[in-house]
């Protein structure tokens, strides 16, 4: 708005300034014969003069609301120029404050994981140790309760062949071992099944 005034007012002193110089000039030119308005001595003053009033009109304008209007845009610009760089400062602040957020975050659930994973080993091995000796401690159990059968069978079959001691060794092995299957892994073994794995242990130590 302030530019389109100083337009119009612009447009009106030079209307101005061409309404009135060529009545010098008509003038100069009836007294002294045609010449150049902008040459002639005679308007000289009126030419100073109104180029004095044009450039005080013109600096008011420009001092008074063009330059005004101006330095405020440049102000405002910079103030937008400035908030937008503020705000891009704190964006990255913050983004740079969530990627540590973050990078904590994933190195605590990776040692919790490996904590997890370690104590589930501990466990593991600790449950795997207490069963071994338990099936260790069952074994020595059948093996001496087997022994103290094998013993009782021979003093009670004292005298018989050795076929006979050897036919009721085989019997106690077969519920030895049928019985410590039983209590080991859960499972029924026919005898036919334990006699043949007796026979074939056997064979293999005779070779």
């Amino acid at each position: 708005m302030n530019l389109r005034l100083l337009s119009y007012v612009a447009i009106m002193v030079v209307s101005a300034i061409i309404f009135i110089m060529p009545q010098d000039a008509n003038a100069a030119n009836t007294a002294s014969g045609p010449k150049l308005p902008q040459l002639d001595i005679v308007t000289y003053s009126s030419q100073i003069f109104w180029l004095a009033i044009s450039f005080i009109v013109l600096y008011f304008l420009v001092a008074k609301i063009a330059m005004p209007r101006i330095a405020e845009v440049l102000e405002e610009r910079q103030e937008r120029i400035e908030d937008d760089l503020d705000k891009a400062e704190t964006l990255k602040k913050e983004a740079y404050q969530v990627r540590i957020e973050y990078e904590k975050a994933l190195a605590t659930a990776r040692e919790r994981a490996q904590d997890a994973t370690r104590h589930a080993q501990e466990e593991i091995a600790k449950r795997g140790a207490e069963a071994e000796s338990a099936a260790q401690a069952k074994v020595t159990v059948m093996l001496e309760e087997a022994e103290k059968r094998i013993s009782a069978s021979k003093a009670g079959a004292s005298g018989a062949p050795d076929d006979t001691v050897s036919a009721v060794e085989r019997t106690v092995a077969q519920e030895v071992v049928a019985d410590a299957v039983q209590k080991l892994i859960g499972v029924e073994v026919s005898p036919s099944d334990i006699d043949s794995a007796i026979s074939a242990t056997l064979e293999e130590r005779q070779q």
